[in-house]
């Protein structure tokens, strides 16, 4: 679908804020983990943690790329600071309205289990609350500003998350 005219071009946000939530949580939690002296270590000790966190940061990353692929079909940018200048609601985007970041707040889950930290496991709720103020919902007044009804009719069909 193409863009509709808009006097106003400005991109969703000014900062890209899903690579610096994703490393102030993962930072966050690390250091909350060794502040700890490992309090909470117990949490994540159960045999199958570093292997389940690995398959869901590899299922995360591979999810991602096809994001990336779906973006590249349609000539319009993944950068979450950008304008966007086509709608994609095909491929990952079918089923999700924000598959990437949906693959963020897996990644940082599944890295918090493979690392076994815990406050990075408890910290990832609030990634994904912070990614929902700081990016989802930005990006959506910019994509109704954009694509008018074409978007509204896709909010309507497909869901936010999952």
């Amino acid at each position: 679908m193409s863009p509709r005219p808009q006097a106003d071009d400005s991109p969703p946000a000014r900062a890209p804020w899903p690579p610096i939530l994703i490393a102030l949580t993962i930072l966050g939690g690390l250091a909350l983990d060794r502040l700890s002296g490992g309090a909470f270590s117990g949490l994540l000790s159960f045999s199958g943690a570093p292997l389940l966190g690995g398959l869901i940061v590899v299922l995360a990353l591979l999810n991602d790329l096809w994001c990336a692929m779906t973006f590249a079909r349609h000539g319009t940018t993944i950068m979450p600071h950008r304008a966007a200048s086509h709608l994609a609601t095909d491929g990952p985007f079918r089923w999700s309205r924000n598959p990437i970041y949906v693959s963020h707040v897996a990644v940082v889950l599944g890295l918090g289990l493979l690392l076994a930290s815990p406050f990075t496991v408890l910290l990832t709720p609030l990634l994904a609350l912070a990614l929902q103020k700081l990016s989802v919902e930005p990006e959506e007044r910019h994509l109704v500003a954009r694509f008018g009804e074409d978007y509204r009719a896709y909010m309507a069909r497909t869901r936010r998350w999952l």
